[in-house]
């Protein structure tokens, strides 16, 4: 009998001791109260990359259902994340093509960013339409910039998504909370050339203490437009209405594309920041053979890789018409 009141007065004095150390835990943060400070950090992310130009390697791998073997397409480009008002774009100009040059085009970002920057905007996306060219598969895209993901987090955009913490990892020796995004409000930020809405959804790994954003996935699904054996999608931030047209002997219709993209960050010591260190794509679109008017599906796989980021100070203002 005295053992068992022993016993029962160990657990009591356990209980006693271990009650403060649980009382003094981190209650666990609120999705949209992480996801807020995320948005925070963005805000202060897109004052600190200004004008930031580096180098993208990116190898994509096409596998059409009707092809023995996959195309393959390497590609070398000048890659320019620029700051204009709340938001930041990205530009990459191709340099070179499995291994050979694409014309005299070294620093040609830099310069027309650093000589005239009230125009370079529009003057690099003519430069980045032609770059998109050189894209394997179907789905014509304009969207696939490493910083995309970030911008739905500007504060601006919250209200537009929904947010859910999953759980955790650890990245970069830190625990990183995962949090599920959907995006609820229309019209979407990504519709299709026809201008219908692609709702977007996916993951950010998000630091709870001071909201840095360490990895981002995208993930879309639609019936896109396929004219002419395209489909196309595209990110309507600073776009004109696209007019599609029909090429000739294919009739207008809509066929289901899906996406993914998913990007990680690595820290850089040279910018004091997280910059992008990798952006893996997986884009599956209907295909429509121009000799023989069959349908296939297309697969797409993607992967870029970034490195020597340089920040640019221009003496001008980047604007946007």
């Amino acid at each position: 009998m005295a053992a068992c009141r022993l016993t029962a007065v160990l657990v009591a004095a356990l209980t006693l001791i271990a009650a403060p150390r649980h009382a003094l835990a981190q209650p666990a943060p609120k999705a949209d109260d992480l996801a807020a400070r995320a948005g925070q950090y963005v805000v202060d992310y897109g004052h600190q990359l200004s004008l930031v130009i580096g180098v993208e390697r990116y190898a994509q791998w096409m596998q059409n259902a009707d092809q023995v073997r996959p195309l393959v397409r390497n590609l070398v480009s000048e890659f320019a994340l620029v700051r204009v008002g709340d938001d930041w774009l990205g530009f990459r100009d191709v340099v070179e093509l499995d291994g050979k040059p694409v014309g005299d085009r070294q620093d040609r970002l830099q310069q027309l960013f650093l000589a005239s920057p009230s125009t370079a905007v529009q003057s690099s996306r003519a430069i980045a339409d032609a770059s998109a060219r050189y894209n394997l598969g179907p789905l014509q895209r304009n969207f696939n910039v490493p910083t995309t993901a970030l911008f739905f987090l500007h504060p601006t955009n919250l209200s537009r998504f929904s947010f859910k913490i999953e759980g955790s990892d650890i990245m970069e020796s830190v625990r990183v909370l995962r949090v599920r995004y959907k995006e609820e409000r229309k019209p979407t930020i990504i519709r299709t050339a026809a201008g219908k809405d692609i709702p977007v959804k996916g993951t950010f790994w998000i630091d709870p203490g001071d909201g840095r954003v360490l990895k981002t996935t995208m993930e879309l699904e639609a019936d896109a437009l396929m004219t002419g054996g395209n489909s196309q999608m595209r990110d309507n931030r600073f776009e004109e209405p696209f007019q599609g047209r029909i090429s000739p002997g294919f009739g207008e219709r809509r066929a289901k594309s899906t996406v993914s993209i998913t990007v990680s960050y690595k820290p850089d010591s040279r910018l004091s920041l997280l910059v992008p260190g990798e952006m893996v794509e997986i884009y599956e679109s209907p295909y429509r053979s121009q000799f023989n008017d069959t349908e296939s599906m297309s697969k797409v796989n993607c992967r870029a890789a970034y490195s020597d980021f340089k920040r640019f100070e221009t003496s001008g203002k980047v604007v946007i018409k």
